[in-house]
């Protein structure tokens, strides 16, 4: 099933629609039941933004259906943690093996905050089911509460203080009960924003430093954006030409705005991180701040102008796993794909200076978001590698997407 898209559902609600959930009746899977049962109230700690839709037994906006996503599980995640098991509804339609808690808002304080066309592309182009509550208001933090969720991720949480007690209840489900946590920053790009976003992540030395909002080398944003004059290039598959120019010749200002960013780029990983950064070459970002990568951590971005990580990866104790990424831009719709039209020179030969040459599979086309900043296969790489093991593989349908 196809979900259509509802104005009220916010990014994250599509994220894991994007996922496509599923496994084959002759997977062994586990037989270990979810922690804290099946179902997760909508109602816990917070409010559900999304539409009227299907719901499963536990009131949660069911996303998808059908059988996408069958075969075999990573071999490269060995995890000794409870594997999500498939379940479904009275009726065995609707059914979900990871429950991802959207933790805040996406309120920005970026110009351009349309979030609408990369939640179209979640809504249409996903397969498959996931369970999502957004919790907007702040909850009790606690073993009841984290037993509903798989994956945590904290958005704009600017405005909220956890306790002693609540910080050590996602320890615990982190590192014992294999929790993953993905967390964004640069909401607000105020200093106060570092401890805020850091404060459920710092027991594993995660989160995001940073004192002074001026560029480097006398502050320390982690990404400059138009405080640094001139803005590294934005290249093209590891070539050297810069189409940063070209990102301005669109007829909308929505998308003019990707021009200001420093292109973030991934450095490929093996191993249990390999699905990590499959596929993914760059993305864009903009005023966002460093993350702190404490021994034993993966750093797989660095600013290019600081050098500070910029994208770190935590697997701790062998059991739940942390990606911080240092800005917010990454669901902004100027990342995603161009809205308007390109309105520069658009022969198709090597004399026009924004044509991107055919490269591998891919056909020529004019330097935009979609082809310079891979914004779909990051999201689905870190939903990919940060989510527990479980009897459902991840799958998206779009060309522009590499599925692991």
């Amino acid at each position: 099933m196809k979900l259509r898209f509802f104005a009220g559902l916010t990014l994250v609600s599509c994220l894991v629609s994007a996922v496509g959930c599923s496994a084959s009746s002759d997977n062994p899977g586990s037989t270990t039941p979810k922690p804290g049962g099946t179902g997760a109230s909508t109602a816990a700690g917070g409010s559900s933004s999304g539409p009227s839709g299907p719901l499963d037994m536990g009131g949660n906006l069911a996303l998808g259906g059908g059988e996408p996503g069958k075969g075999p599980k990573d071999p490269n995640d060995p995890r000794d943690v409870p594997v999500r098991t498939k379940t479904c509804d009275a009726t065995g339609t609707i059914c979900t093996c990871l429950r991802l808690g959207l933790l805040g808002t996406l309120e920005t304080a970026a110009a351009q905050k349309d979030t609408k066309p990369f939640i179209d592309w979640l809504n249409t182009n996903s397969e498959g089911s996931a369970v999502v509550t957004m919790v907007g208001a702040k909850p009790t933090v606690d073993a009841t509460f984290l037993a509903q969720y798989d994956i945590l991720l904290v958005a704009n949480v600017n405005t909220w203080t956890f306790s002693a007690e609540e910080k050590a209840a996602v320890e615990t489900w982190v590192r014992v009960g294999g929790g993953g946590i993905i967390t964004l920053t640069g909401f607000a790009s105020t200093v106060a924003e570092v401890t805020a976003t850091s404060q459920l992540v710092d027991f594993a030395g995660m989160g995001y430093t940073g004192t002074n909002p001026m560029a480097p080398p006398a502050g320390d944003w982690a990404v400059p954006g138009d405080k640094v004059t001139p803005l590294p290039p934005i290249t093209y598959k590891g070539g050297t030409t810069d189409y940063r120019n070209c990102l301005n010749l669109y007829s909308v200002e929505l998308d003019r705005q990707a021009a200001i960013t420093t292109p973030i780029k991934f450095m490929p990983q093996t191993g249990s991180l390999e699905k990590l950064t499959a596929s993914l070459d760059q993305v864009g970002g903009y005023i966002g701040w460093p993350v702190k990568a404490p021994a034993g951590a993966t750093v797989v971005a660095t600013d290019p102008v600081s050098g500070k990580p910029i994208a770190v990866a935590y697997e701790v104790d062998g059991k739940g796993r942390i990606f911080s990424f240092g800005d917010e831009w990454v669901i902004l719709a100027n990342q995603w794909q161009p809205a308007g039209t390109f309105t520069g020179n658009t022969q198709m030969d090597a004399n026009n200076p924004c044509w991107l040459p055919a490269s591998g599979t891919d056909p020529g086309s004019i330097a935009s978001t979609r082809n310079l900043y891979q914004t779909k296969q990051f999201w689905y790489d870190v939903i990919n590698w940060v989510a527990p093991p479980s009897e459902c593989n991840f799958t998206i349908e779009d060309p522009d997407v590499v599925v692991k």
